[in-house]
């Protein structure tokens, strides 16, 4: 295997053993122990290992439950070692990197590959980034194992290495960008009047008391999907879609899309239920039988379904939030 599709192909395939003897590369690092998110330093490596990726071209694939040994100077995929899957939160490690990653990394997906005997291999997948969403920066290192909450850090990963980005050369990069500019950003009243008129076409295809999301946001189990619900959710997202116009500033932008590709996630989840046996047009259902027939398929699920729910109600409130802080909201 030689490019980033075809390990991610293999992965999902569960072809695990074609990736030994690999090198690590810059869009491939393979770890043998889990990130223990308890310990402030394991949280910092892992939203640094993501960001890492996301400021590349390509991306890359972080992959926990492999051992590498050290041939000629390079990293080699040496041997499959799957970790317990009962100390793996997936949940987890998506919110710490959806909480510290700034922008919000599009696309990413953490899945969870069995290998059988409660052990497996974590694959967390980061897609190429949009060139305007660059660079991705985290919390800047301060010594005290607590995130910093005033000074960023970039993070770029340079073959099997994720150094820091030099400060000499954020420098240069805020520089380049700040000539361009000519100065600190100015909205002027042109775009920031079209802003406001994007604005409220996001609030006629998603009002602020739409009873879909204070639905969503009473948190029921998804085990049934009124068709009312799916039908609003799917409304807002075909709105969301057809409206081509685009916000002028940057980061409404961002947090726009990541509503957008939010829904497009949890009305795919939508489409995994079906209407009840014995018909009735009021809801679709995750199929109660698979609970007697494929359990591990069932309450997989409704775990996709309840994380595909809250990805929605959190990039919601990040586009309410932003709009409000660029006043947009009136």
């Amino acid at each position: 295997m030689t490019n980033i599709d075809e390990v991610r192909q293999a992965v999902r395939e569960r072809r695990l053993e074609t990736l030994l003897g690999m090198e690590e590369s810059n869009w491939l690092d393979v770890k043998g122990g889990i990130y223990a998110l308890d310990t402030p330093k394991a949280a910092e490596e892992l939203v640094k290992d993501v960001a890492g990726f996301a400021n590349t071209r390509t991306g890359g694939l972080l992959l926990v439950g492999f051992k590498t040994q050290i041939e000629h100077g390079v990293e080699i995929v040496s041997e499959l070692a799957p970790v317990p899957r009962a100390l793996v939160d997936l949940d987890r490690h998506r919110k710490l990197i959806d909480q510290r990653v700034i922008p919000t990394v599009r696309g990413l997906e953490i899945v969870w590959v069995d290998c059988g005997d409660e052990k497996g291999v974590l694959l967390i997948d980061i897609p190429a980034q949009p060139q305007i969403s660059l660079p991705f920066v985290v919390p800047g290192p301060n010594g005290s194992g607590t995130p910093s909450e005033s000074t960023v850090a970039v993070p770029m990963r340079r073959g099997d290495r994720t150094p820091w980005l030099p400060k000499a050369e954020i420098q240069r990069l805020l520089a380049a960008g700040w000539a361009v500019a000519g100065g600190p950003a100015a909205e002027s009243p042109a775009s920031n009047a079209a802003d406001r008129a994007k604005t409220g076409q996001v609030l006629e295809a998603i009002p602020r008391d739409a009873r879909w999301i204070k639905t969503l946001a009473q948190g029921a189990p998804m085990h049934r999907v009124p068709t009312w619900l799916g039908d609003a959710i799917y409304d807002a997202h075909e709105a969301l879609t057809r409206d081509v116009v685009v916000f002028i500033d940057a980061e409404v932008t961002e947090a726009h899309q990541a509503l957008t590709e939010a829904l497009g996630d949890l009305c795919n989840q939508i489409s995994g239920t079906f209407p009840p046996a014995g018909g009735g047009d009021g809801y679709t259902e995750v199929p109660p039988e698979w609970k007697g027939t494929d359990h591990t398929r069932y309450y997989k699920a409704l775990a996709d379904l309840s994380a595909a729910r809250q990805g929605v109600l959190d990039r919601y409130q990040e586009l309410m939030n932003t709009m409000n802080r660029k006043g947009l909201l009136i």
